[in-house]
């Protein structure tokens, strides 16, 4: 029989706040239209379009602002389901996935769908093995989830530990998109950009926690979904005459196969060309959009695509999430929000490539010798390609130019000629998304600094010291991303790549082993994270930090196998797990009802309560 579940009321007034969000959002983008037809200067209509946004931002952060600790950690559990759905979605695809994946689009065509697939199968295999049971626990981290599951301090502070190379290459290659993005539109350097991105995803973080981030987050979304909608809706009704781009960019193949021929691409074969994912520095596209497994083979293609569904399912930064809904139906109702959202946004990114590609090279084609297209010095101003020398016929092909991955995305709107207010969208968009994904894994780890760490060695801490551990961990989490940032060569997608191998190998043969099978002894989930994370650590890190390719997305299934073998002999030749391990995994095992960390603290502040009454 399950307990009841004590009544967490969300406020009703949600749906009405963000829409008049996002009607203020739309209402700046027309006003900004209207100015820059009176004539409004490009860096006028960037600072408004950028700088707005940012402060809304802030703006709901200190409204949102907590010091109650199950606010602080898990928003009071009472986040609507489409809500969290936004910020799952958001933190799932990151600034990394709104630029980078674009761009791998751009470069290799349908070959680059295994990261969108990946996405979002990550989201649909985490919410089936691993969210229900994590929700009914009720840890604010994972690794008290681990700690709570086995009844062991060391087991929750080496999993805190483990979770530190993977969610810092994710938060500094979230930092360094939307830094890119601010110092391409706004009048900062890099650096300063850096450290400006930093230090305002710290103090969103600080002000409210899970709380801010949620509702901040939400925000986001919303500003990253106009901005991603609105210039791609207008070049799909421009060049296709409807409205729905991810159903009406085939209707442009034959162009665009055409365009392609013109500037000279020829289809590659797989045993020809480098099997990789293309670098941050600009290079050319060598490779049709519709030629498949032309770059990445059959083999790779699958490869990279479970290595990313392994790495999002157990992904720290979206599991933490699990536990700030109502209850087990509202969260399950959230995941299945956050992928449609990664799906419709993995089906969207293909037409986005598709209209770009056509874009740059019909222009290219028709370019009459050398006059080439007006963008071309435009966009080569804004650092988002670079034209090499002209060929033997005076004129550009596909050889002659070189594109820079992450600014794709950001091409499109100046090549169809519209104004430039919706290329300015388009980047603030991209920020939004990057900020949302950098504040998911900011508070996740340092989070678990506060609770895996300050908690278990003070474990007296009132709320106030508490929450300051959390605090102290998020500024200096933060700092140091941003020195790091600028004194390393960091590629943002490789980063993400590595990370999510960290994590497939790491914690999804652990979660699997303690969520799935009673035998499991603390012995063997430290065995399955120890064995998963020392292969990436030494693969990628100690003996292949040079090694290009797909390098990391091998390490990484490798380690995850390896991990799942050790967790399972560990467990067979070590003691049986005690009785309250057991009882604990069975009470696991149903989802339904209240969690059982609240169920506990319940309890003891009953006990509590009745020892003072009695002392009286």
């Amino acid at each position: 029989m399950t307990s009841p579940i004590r009544l967490r009321t969300p406020n009703p007034h949600l749906g009405a706040y963000y829409g008049i969000i996002t009607s203020a959002f739309v209402a700046l983008i027309v006003l900004l239209a209207m100015f820059e037809q009176l004539g409004w200067r490009e860096v006028i209509i960037a600072q408004f379009m950028m700088v707005t946004p940012l402060l809304l931002y802030v703006v709901i952060a200190v409204g949102a602002r907590t010091v109650d600790i199950e606010d602080y950690f898990t928003s009071g559990r009472r986040v609507p389901a489409v809500f969290n759905g936004f910020v799952l979605a958001a933190t799932s695809v990151g600034g990394v996935g709104f630029l980078a994946y674009t761009g791998v689009l751009f470069f290799l065509g349908l070959d680059g769908l295994a990261i969108g697939l990946g996405l979002t199968c990550g989201l649909l295999a985490g919410a089936v093995l691993f969210v229900p049971f994590l929700r009914k626990a009720g840890a604010y981290t994972l690794p008290a989830f681990f700690g709570q599951r086995f009844r062991s301090r060391k087991l929750r502070v080496t999993a805190s530990v483990m979770q530190l190379p993977p969610l810092v290459l994710l938060l500094a290659a979230e930092i360094q998109i939307a830094a890119l993005i601010a110092s391409l539109f706004l009048p900062l350097t890099f650096s300063l950009a850096v450290f400006l991105v930093a230090a305002l995803v710290a103090a969103i973080s600080i002000l409210g926690g899970m709380r801010s981030l949620t509702w901040v987050g939400s925000a986001q979304f919303i500003a990253g979904a106009v901005g991603l909608a609105v210039p791609l809706v207008t070049v799909s009704v421009l060049l296709t005459s409807l409205p729905a781009p991810q159903f009406t960019y085939g209707g442009v193949i034959p162009s665009l196969q055409n365009a392609e021929i013109t500037a000279g691409l020829a289809p590659v074969q797989p045993e020809g060309v480098t099997t990789d994912l293309p670098h941050m520095m600009p290079e050319p596209v060598v490779k049709p959009f519709f030629q498949s497994f032309g770059i990445l083979g059959e083999y790779d293609f699958f490869l990279l695509f479970l290595c990313l569904m392994l790495g999002v399912a157990a992904l720290p930064s979206l599991l933490v999430r699990s536990g700030v809904t109502r209850s087990i139906i509202e969260q399950r109702r959230s995941t299945a929000w956050a992928m449609l959202l990664v799906a419709v946004f993995a089906l969207t990114a293909p037409a986005l490539a598709v209209f770009t590609k056509l874009l740059v090279f019909q222009d290219i084609g028709l370019a009459p010798g050398a006059a080439l297209p007006d963008w071309l010095n435009e966009l080569s101003g804004r650092q988002l390609l670079k034209a090499g020398s002209a060929n033997g016929a005076g004129g550009m092909g596909a050889a002659e130019i070189y594109f820079t991955r992450d600014g794709i995305a950001l091409m499109l709107p100046t090549l169809a000629d519209l104004p430039f207010v919706l290329t300015s969208l388009m980047a603030a968009a991209g920020m939004a998304i990057a900020l949302a994904a950098a504040g998911s894994h900011l508070f996740t780890l340092a989070g678990s600094i506060a609770e895996d760490i300050y908690r278990v060695l003070d474990k007296g801490a009132a709320e106030l010291p508490r929450l300051a551990a959390a605090w102290g961990a998020i500024a200096a989490t933060a700092l140091g991303t941003a020195i790091f940032l600028l004194i390393a060569d960091t590629d943002p997608l490789r980063a993400a790549i590595t990370a999510l191998a960290f994590t497939a190998a790491t914690f999804f043969p652990a979660l699997l082993l303690a969520i799935w099978w009673g035998r499991c002894t603390e012995g063997g989930a430290i065995a399955a994270m120890g064995a998963g994370f020392s292969v990436v650590l030494l693969g990628c890190g100690v003996f292949g930090a040079d090694k290009a390719g797909l390098y990391p997305v091998y390490v990484g299934l490798i380690g995850a196998v390896l991990a799942l073998i050790a967790g399972i002999v560990a467990s067979l030749y070590g003691m049986k797990p005690p009785a309250a391990t057991l009882a604990y995994w069975q009470e696991l095992r149903d989802p339904d009802g209240e969690t059982i960390y609240d169920r506990a603290k319940a309890r003891a502040a009953a006990q509590a309560a009745n020892a003072s009454a009695s002392a009286q």
